[in-house]
């Protein structure tokens, strides 16, 4: 069997599907930040854009053959000027449904999806997208848990993933309920404290916690602004 590999926006859009259902777990305005987030580390991985001093900057605008990430980049190569990370998470994370759609799209290509049509009320038509080949998404969930109970060491981009699920609130549908509230603590200090090998890791490393950091304040603002109107 041929191994599909998948970048970290694809595992997070399939970690967030019920598979059966065919649809979207959550529907917390936070998940298009963290699609964003993911859409950066990927591109950043694949060495078209790097960050600076806390701003992104493209590198090489030759696309990467993924649609969803190409769009992104498309966008920011556009920028008269390199802008702070937090810019392009708020500016990316309004394109929620451009991201998840072309990133179905390439899920149902690659035969990991299938697409279905339901209705509500028997008037409007939409789209549902349970699992068809159900491996890919339980080898993520299988490495993640053997990860948080200490049982498989992680590599960074594990380490960005599980602090994706844990910012867009995915623990519960990644690990089960009580695995979640049992490990918050672990999963936290995983996040915190990992150790990136060389120097290479150390460049992923400040990636990782610059998007971290700044997934955390595009949320809590808008998150304020809610709660005091």
């Amino acid at each position: 069997m041929k191994k599909i590999n998948l970048n970290t926006l694809d595992q997070l859009i399939l970690l967030s599907l019920d598979d059966d259902k065919g649809t979207f777990v959550h529907e917390y305005s936070v998940f298009g930040y963290c699609l964003a987030g993911a859409a950066l580390y990927d591109l950043t991985l694949k060495e078209r854009i790097n960050i600076s001093e806390g701003r992104i900057n493209v590198i090489h605008q030759e696309e990467t053959g993924d649609e969803a990430l190409d769009e992104c980049l498309k966008l920011i190569s556009k920028s008269k000027k390199a802008r702070k990370i937090n810019y392009w998470i708020d500016k990316l994370g309004y394109k929620e449904s451009d991201l998840k759609g072309s990133t179905l799209k390439k899920l149902l290509d690659l035969q990991i999806l299938e697409k279905r049509e339901d209705k509500i009320l028997w008037l409007f038509t939409y789209n549902k997208y349970p699992t068809k080949n159900e491996v890919p998404e339980v080898l993520i969930r299988k490495r993640l848990n053997a990860i948080i109970h200490g049982e498989q060491q992680p590599m960074s981009n594990d380490i960005m993933i599980i602090s994706l699920v844990n910012s867009c609130g995915l623990n519960k549908e990644v690990y089960g309920k009580e695995v979640a509230k049992e490990k918050k603590k672990t999963i936290q200090k995983l996040i915190k404290e990992f150790k990136f090998a060389n120097e290479t890791s150390q460049v992923i490393k400040e990636i990782h916690d610059l998007i971290i950091a700044s997934l955390a304040l595009v949320v809590i603002i808008p998150t304020m602004t809610a709660s005091s109107s």
